[in-house]
């Protein structure tokens, strides 16, 4: 059994009832308040709520570890946890995971997250064994999906150092590798966020280390050192994580009108429309379910999109991919036609308005490529990658955005 927090609040208890072992059920505790509520899909309610076949409820699976670090995890506890399963990664990474909900077992606090100074890891990537040596230290604070090798980890500015004040003793700041398979993929996506930045999108504040072994994020469910409410769309769309490219981005803008807050539906629409057409021109294949989802204080407050995250051209690496979900029932990549068609019917955005967010797209790609040409220049390891991203972007802005009809240029 696990206890599971919204915060200081205990919420209830996930469990595996031996009546229906292939089956977890979520009870809420008889003091959990409304907007206490684990999800935007599960509230308060006296009835269990009970998962499918083997799986976690969506929002607890949410966070579960994939890749790298759930291997690394395996590898550690499966030796002493007989019969591991999702409810065993839960119970290890739990305590420390993005969004609001907290998971302990019965009579367990929540342990604080180790410190690091980022500063120095910014500027000294290049120990070998670095990373290895942050998933050692903090693969059970990494309650995180994806892939890629990445960790949660505590700014020391943040994280209580008795010089700064600070109270807060939880994970800041996410810190991403890459591997052979995938090189320079840290450089790759910092210059697929920062054409994200200059579309006028909204993305969490990231920082290349000096030697572009790692990409640093801070996280955006952070807020004066209290966790937001944060679900991606495999939960709203009632999907686990191996879910995550089952579905359609109509069917994305059809949970932003259910769940997102009236006032917020309109330019979380814009926004999503945005951030689709950048990944077209980006050629991001990975823009699945899981690469979106909303923000929230409580569940019985505001609901909004969430900032832009995970976004990398995928196609330096796979030149034959192709979109993550399907639009317009293909997954082939759209035509700038296709996408004003979406924008209309879709995301009730008018033409004169889907140009005008077509044109801010295409204006921060081109700002893009323009700093990492210069970057290119003076670091020789990325030009290969780098030339290769720039290609496939030159490809996407022709076919999905089509710059040259909407008069953008880069200054």
């Amino acid at each position: 059994m696990l206890k599971v927090y919204v915060g200081q609040q205990l919420a209830g208890s996930l469990f595996k009832p031996e009546s229906d072992p292939n089956k977890y059920h979520f009870g809420y505790d008889e003091q959990c308040p409304p907007q206490s509520a684990v999800s935007l899909s599960m509230p308060v309610a006296r009835e269990h709520y009970t998962s499918d076949y083997k799986t976690l409820h969506p929002v607890f699976d949410m966070n579960l570890p994939e890749g790298a670090l759930a291997d690394r995890l395996r590898k550690e506890f499966s030796k002493v946890i007989p019969n591991f399963d999702a409810l065993a990664l839960l119970k290890i990474v739990g305590k420390s995971q993005i969004g609001r909900l907290r998971f302990a077992m019965p009579g367990e606090g929540i342990a604080d997250v180790p410190t690091e100074n980022l500063t120095d890891l910014l500027a000294h990537d290049g120990a070998e064994g670095l990373f290895e040596s942050l998933l050692s230290r903090y693969a059970v604070h990494s309650g995180i999906s994806g892939a890629m090798p990445k960790v949660m980890v505590r700014d020391i500015k943040r994280g209580g150092d008795a010089l700064t004040h600070v109270t807060h003793r939880g994970a800041t700041h996410i810190v991403k590798a890459w591997t052979d398979e995938y090189p320079r993929l840290a450089e790759n996506e910092y210059f697929c966020m920062r054409a994200a930045m200059h579309a006028k999108l909204e993305v969490p504040n990231f920082e290349l280390s000096k030697g572009a072994k790692f990409l640093v994020v801070e996280r955006f469910d952070l807020k004066n050192d209290d966790y937001l409410g944060f679900e991606d769309f495999c939960v709203l769309n009632g999907k686990t994580a191996s879910q995550k490219y089952d579905g359609s981005y109509e069917g994305i803008t059809k949970r932003i009108k259910d769940f997102v807050s009236p006032q917020q539906v309109r330019p979380a629409l814009e926004s999503f429309f945005q951030a689709l057409a950048l990944s077209c021109a980006l050629k991001n294949g990975d823009a699945h379910l899981k690469n979106f989802g909303v923000l929230y204080d409580n569940t019985e407050s505001t609901v909004r999109l969430s900032p832009i995250y995970d976004l990398v051209t995928t196609t330096a690496y796979n030149p034959s991919d192709i979109l993550a979900l399907t639009l317009g029932g293909t997954k082939r990549w759209p035509s700038a036609k296709t996408l004003m068609a979406f924008a209309r019917t879709q995301c009730n955005i008018t033409d004169a308005r889907a140009r005008e967010l077509l044109g801010e797209v295409a204006q921060g790609v081109l700002y893009a490529i323009n700093e990492a040409t210069l970057y290119m220049q003076s670091n020789e390891s990325f030009r290969d990658v780098g030339a290769v991203m720039l290609a496939e972007w030159d490809k996407g802005l022709n076919l999905s955005i089509q710059p040259k009809v909407l008069d953008v240029s880069a200054d």
